[in-house]
């Protein structure tokens, strides 16, 4: 019975995000009429039943975002873009550094890629609770669909940020190398830290409103500890060990080898950051759990 409620509430908020007829309404009404008006918690194991609700609020988030935009979508992938145009020219040009194996401008859009994604997802989530604690007053579904379908909106900025990415390897000629699906283990070690810190600060961000200004203070230091303008094949060997041991750095590093070689990183390389990328996951996502249950004090 409660599976089945869950389920009558999942769709009403779907009906809720996208226009419909009258019918649509009515049984939207209908739906919401038997839930109690206020912001209630359902458990985690029914994330994988509101999936749809999740794909729904991301879409959302692309629209609101992007809304009255004359460029749209394209911010997406503009924002790294001109970011890549500014550095090349203060490193290249005015500086005269130079990269080994692949243009500048290729290495700096190749980190770039990665924390932008990391960065944004986390900040989004932080913020997504408190955004939008109507829709938890009028209906009944896991809170941590806010975070996730945040994270997911800007999974969709990456991937278009990746069709950029083939633009410049085209561009400068560049192959692309058989070990290419080697990105595919990076993209998921970069997921794990990217979803516990993004649960993480928008259960805390939710109850202290000053964590967003921790997180960028962290972001700000955090950019230069990971291996964006800088190559982390250059990194001496007493630092090289803790600057991989930051999932996002060890994600660009080996999506840099697989692409960039001369050989794919050795596996064993990512065996600390893995752990700790699934630590981050597992505390994230328990602490989100523990918190949850106080958020009806400030919402």
């Amino acid at each position: 019975m409660a599976v089945a409620t869950n389920v009558s509430n999942a769709h009403a908020v779907m009906w809720a995000l996208c226009p419909g007829t009258v019918h649509q309404v009515k049984f939207m009404a209908s739906s919401v009429a038997v839930t109690p008006p206020s912001v209630t918690f359902t458990h985690q194991r029914s994330l994988w039943q509101h999936r749809h609700l999740m794909v729904a609020l991301a879409g959302r988030d692309l629209r609101a975002r992007y809304r009255q935009s004359f460029l749209g979508l394209y911010w997406a992938v503009l924002n790294p873009l001109i970011q890549t145009v500014v550095m090349a020219f203060v490193f290249v040009t005015v500086m005269g550094v130079t990269s080994q194996r692949v243009p500048f401008v290729v290495l700096y859009f190749s980190g770039i890629l990665y924390w932008s994604f990391f960065t944004n997802a986390v900040t989004g989530a932080m913020g997504s609770i408190s955004a939008q604690v109507y829709l938890l007053e009028k209906h009944r579904f896991p809170i941590a669909v806010l975070p996730l379908a945040s994270i997911l909106a800007r999974a969709v900025d990456f991937v278009l940020s990746l069709g950029v990415f083939a633009l410049l390897l085209a561009w400068y000629g560049l192959p692309v190398p058989e070990t290419i699906w080697f990105w595919l283990p990076m993209m998921a070690l970069l997921l794990l830290p990217t979803i516990g810190l993004g649960l993480l600060a928008a259960a805390l961000n939710t109850l202290y409103r000053d964590v967003s200004q921790i997180v960028g203070i962290v972001f700000t230091l955090g950019f230069f500890l990971t291996p964006i303008v800088y190559d982390a094949d250059t990194v001496q060997a007493p630092y090289r060990w803790w600057l991989l041991l930051n999932p996002v750095a060890a994600a660009i590093h080996g999506s840099r080898r697989a692409l960039f070689g001369p050989e794919p990183a050795p596996l064993e390389e990512f065996v600390p950051a893995l752990l700790l990328g699934l630590a981050m996951l597992g505390g994230g996502y328990l602490i989100f759990r523990r918190l949850q249950s106080t958020f009806t004090e400030v919402l």
